[in-house]
């Protein structure tokens, strides 16, 4: 059976769902929904059921509606879609997430953490409470020295990777060539808290200096500078069918906190491609993405946001074509508005990375390790007021504390050493002159 394409609204009494089906033989002119081989149903005020050869559909609705004893529902033979109405249970009650593809297709269970077993939710309010009780973060108290400290080491493998840190001894099954497209070319055996010393070092050795000044004071790219990223207010059908084609599992999240802040790292090297390749992109978008990220690269974890917010800088200075400090601070500007425009708009850039990678040698692996859990993870675990809160420290620290000078890459040391270079080599070519004239 097929999960056909579907998609919800609602106004402040009913709820509509849409339901394409372009491969069923239906008849307008057939009142009987047997003979039609339609079948549809609410097991209780929250489960739908609709089946109709070759598709079958099970959705958890965020809300409860009420059931009639006869389904009210339209066909469009234009558009071979069914369209279901059904009356809310609580007038003006706002149904969340209704575009929530995943997490509507999958029922929602509690995890218990110690006992580490699945537990089906008794109720809503059950999960709305622990959601209120949870205290938003504050970013900008969180610093690089809290990471000796940090309880989930103890139940995070030394030498784990990927999305909150649950794959291990992946790259033992592949040939050499899959961890060569990674800095971080020894996943499976170097520990976690080496990560980030190997990292910087490797950034200082590869950073070239004529090439940033260059691009500093020469680069007049306005195209870049002034593109305006493009997000729509709804998913297309291609971000409906990775949705509703996305693997659905149980995510045992310990740490919340790295897992927002890789987020800002993979939506700052996305952002970073759509303004370089004007939104089109191209072969050279996945290592663009790639490159830019720590987390793709390195698979390293940030726990406080001013190291995120300086990686990406930092990586911007040293590795793409274009590197510049204003361009990153463009950057960052668009993925406050990403992060500001909520859920969806998020999920639509992951879900363009994931297609990116999907065709990519050896980089598709980056979809199994981050982005199809961070698909999921949107949907089920991530809170708007979280979000809410990043963009506001975003927009703090940027302004306050994000400063070019202060991104450890050494640069009035390779500055001095450029001029030195700069007026040897014109003291040089003065001295050509001068023998060319004598002669």
């Amino acid at each position: 059976m097929l999960i056909p394409r579907f998609s919800l609204s609602q106004t402040s009494t009913h709820l509509t769902i849409i339901i394409r089906c372009p491969y069923v033989k239906f008849s307008s002119s057939v009142s009987n929904d047997e003979q039609n081989g339609v079948e549809v149903d609410l097991s209780s005020s929250d489960e739908f059921y609709f089946a109709c050869k070759p598709y079958y559909l099970h959705l958890y609705l965020p809300g409860r509606v009420i059931e009639k004893d006869t389904p009210n529902y339209t066909y469009d033979i234009d558009t071979s879609s069914f369209c279901f109405t059904y009356e809310k249970e609580t007038k003006n009650e706002h149904f969340e997430n209704l575009d929530m593809i995943t997490k509507l297709l999958n029922k929602e269970k509690k995890i218990e953490s110690n006992a580490i077993e699945e537990i089906e939710k008794e109720s809503d309010n059950e999960l709305t409470e622990e959601e209120e009780d949870d205290d938003e973060p504050l970013w900008n108290q969180m610093r690089q020295l809290e990471i000796d400290d940090q309880p989930k080491e103890t139940l995070i493998s030394s030498y784990s990777y990927g999305f909150n840190h649950q794959y291990k001894d992946i790259f033992t099954n592949f040939d050499s060539e899959y961890s060569l497209i990674f800095d971080n070319q020894h996943p499976d055996s170097l520990p976690l808290t080496s990560i980030r010393s190997n990292r910087l070092e490797k950034e200082q050795s590869d950073f070239n200096c004529e090439h940033y000044l260059a691009d500093k004071y020469d680069l007049n790219d306005e195209e870049v500078f002034d593109y305006k990223l493009i997000l729509d207010n709804e998913f297309n059908d291609q971000d409906r069918d990775d949705l509703k084609n996305l693997k659905y599992k149980q995510l045992l999240i310990d740490d919340p906190i790295p897992i927002y802040l890789g987020l800002i790292d993979l939506l700052y090297a996305f952002v970073y491609d759509q303004r370089i390749t004007q939104g089109e992109s191209c072969c050279e978008s996945p290592w663009n993405i790639h490159k830019l990220s720590a987390t793709l690269s390195w698979f390293d974890t940030f726990i406080d946001l001013p190291s995120v917010l300086i990686a990406c800088c930092r990586r911007t200075l040293i590795y793409p074509l274009t590197r510049s400090f204003k361009l990153a601070k463009r950057c960052f500007d668009d993925v406050i508005r990403i992060l500001s425009q909520g859920k969806c708009a998020i999920l639509q850039c992951l879900l363009q990375m994931r297609r990116i990678f999907l065709d990519e040698e050896h980089r598709y692996l980056l979809n199994t390790l981050y982005l199809n859990d961070y698909c999921l993870w949107i949907q089920t675990h991530c809170q708007s007021k979280w979000l809410e809160s990043l963009v506001e420290a975003m927009k703090h620290t940027i302004e306050y504390e994000l400063d070019e000078n202060n991104l450890e890459l050494d640069f009035e040391r390779e500055t001095f050493a450029w001029k030195v270079t700069l007026h040897e080599t014109s003291d040089s070519d003065d001295v050509s002159s001068d023998d060319d004239e004598n002669c």
